[in-house]
């Protein structure tokens, strides 16, 4: 390794120390002043106060772990090919396994939390991720690992249903609650955010392992806080389609299977072939079973906007290239000699805007509305991912910055726009399980683009070689710049229709 090498690594490190610190900072004063905000005006501080209930403890907590899981486990790829003799294709499910069932289970823990009621969804959802995370530590085995991340998704998609059902309980007032909300959407993009380099240190310190076993202290919080909230909400007769959860997960796990071993083999392999055979059996029988129930888990009156179906395909999109390309990188910079702790540190440019970039969106859509902000952020992820394929020819870290900072502030702007807008064109009835098919589409698209960019790169050799790297971002452009055209005709149509 050369001494400008070396140097460079150093600039790294002490400038995303400061950023990583001035942010924390930052971060505190912001938490610390909507905590006390009812004692700067003079106000007694209630039983009742944003920070005094264990509700949104516990419900931040939860999301904390579901979300640094996320990403967490990125840097540690490299290791895990090491310690477990894994190839490509399982490094994406290690990934991938973790996306999938958390996508496919999600709207089904919806009307669970439902019908059980929130707290004892989440102690469930809390016990399947402590336990699976126990498993993430302890195996010796990448198939081990692989269905631990699965039941970890499992555990996810519990929690993260439960965890907001647990807010609107211990906040009924609409001006509190939606405080509670924004500070558990801060903690889950902070602690996504800080996954990489939270994996690095924990890399560098005590093995891979740790990144794992990390979480069983922060859950047990988690679950005693749990216990000390309001009893749950009683429970509403909401029905469960186990054929339909079973036939669309399958399908999902089929397809992302598919997409993985085309990678390594070919798409006429049986392998693929099979895989996409049985995807396309269950989609099937899963619209069959829809249109047959009086209450679908996918209710088509959601599809009918125009407007809808384009945030569903944008954050499809926006996922698609983010996830993919955190997986690309996190192995390239590997490869190229860096340790964990810096693979953690160099994707600071990528994740750190994040948190920021949520507070610009936020008063975007509060001064132009959701759609502007969408657009904008689309347009942003679209200029990154070109200048990461520009970057990532000529060669050198510096090069790569601007095209992360780029995706990841574009992408974050538009996430909290497709939210707003999302929720904005349904009804009010239907606002949960919109919210719920706005978070599946995004996992999905998570799962598929790690499967795609494997494809590209094709193996190690490709993750050293620039070629494959290049197609994968310009391939990234083309999805997301298909989404920007989709979303940017919703928009014509929604404001000729306003004309009208």
């Amino acid at each position: 390794m050369t001494k400008a090498s070396i140097a460079l690594k150093r600039s790294i490190l002490k400038f995303s120390l400061m950023l990583s610190w001035d942010s924390h900072r930052l971060s505190q004063v912001t938490l610390w002043i909507k905590g006390n905000q009812r004692a700067l005006k003079g106000e007694p501080m209630s039983n009742k106060s944003t920070f005094a209930t264990p509700a949104l403890a516990a419900a931040c907590l939860g999301f904390v772990v579901v979300s640094l899981d996320a990403t967490v486990a990125n840097v540690a790829l490299e290791d895990l090919r090491l310690a477990l003799a894994a190839n490509l294709s399982m490094l994406e499910w290690v990934l991938n396994a973790y996306t999938v069932a958390f996508a496919g289970l999600l709207l089904s823990a919806g009307a669970v939390t439902d019908m059980v009621g929130a707290r004892r969804c989440y102690l469930a959802g809390t016990t399947i991720f402590l336990a699976a995370s126990v498993y993430c530590g302890l195996t010796g085995t990448a198939m081990g690992l692989i269905c631990a991340r699965a039941l970890q998704g499992a555990g996810a998609a519990a929690i993260v249903t439960a965890s907001l059902a647990l807010i609107a309980a211990g906040f009924p007032d609409r001006g509190p609650r939606s405080r509670a909300v924004a500070i558990w959407a801060m903690c889950g993009g902070s602690a996504m955010a800080a996954g990489p380099l939270i994996g690095g240190a924990l890399l560098e310190l005590a093995g891979w392992r740790a990144i794992f076993l990390i979480n069983v202290p922060v859950l047990l919080t988690a679950m005693h806080l749990c216990r000390l909230t309001r009893s749950a909400p009683p429970r509403k007769a909401r029905a469960f389609n186990p054929l339909g959860q079973s036939v669309a997960i399958v399908a999902l796990a089929s397809l992302t299977l598919a997409l993985v071993e085309a990678g390594q083999r070919s798409f006429t392999s049986p392998t693929v072939l099979g895989s996409l055979a049985v995807a396309a059996c269950c989609l099937a029988v899963f619209v069959v079973t829809e249109k047959r129930r009086t209450d679908p888990m996918l209710p088509p009156a959601l599809f009918a906007s125009g407007r809808f179906t384009a945030c569903c395909l944008a954050g499809f999109a926006l996922n698609y290239g983010f996830y993919g390309m955190l997986f690309a990188l996190s192995l390239r910079f590997r490869v190229l000699g860096f340790g964990a702790f810096e693979t953690g540190l160099a994707l600071l440019p990528l994740t750190l805007c994040l948190s920021g970039a949520n507070l610009i969106g936020g008063t975007m859509i509060g001064r132009y509305g959701a759609r502007i902000p969408i657009l904008c952020g689309l347009s942003l992820a679209c200029l990154g991912y070109v200048g990461l394929a520009a970057g990532i020819g000529i060669g050198g870290y510096a090069w790569l910055v601007p095209g992360m900072f780029t995706v990841g502030a574009g992408s974050a702007i538009a996430v909290t726009a497709l939210s707003a807008e999302a929720l904005s064109v349904v009804e009010s009835a239907l606002a949960g399980i919109a919210g719920g098919t706005l978070t599946t589409a995004r996992q999905v698209g998570g799962a598929f683009g790690v499967a795609c960019y494997g494809i590209l790169l094709g193996g190690k050799d490709g993750i050293e070689s620039t070629g494959g790297l290049q197609l994968a971002f310009l391939t990234a452009t083309i999805v997301v710049l298909a989404a920007l055209v989709l979303g940017a005709k919703a928009l014509r149509a929604n404001i000729e229709a306003e004309a009208c």
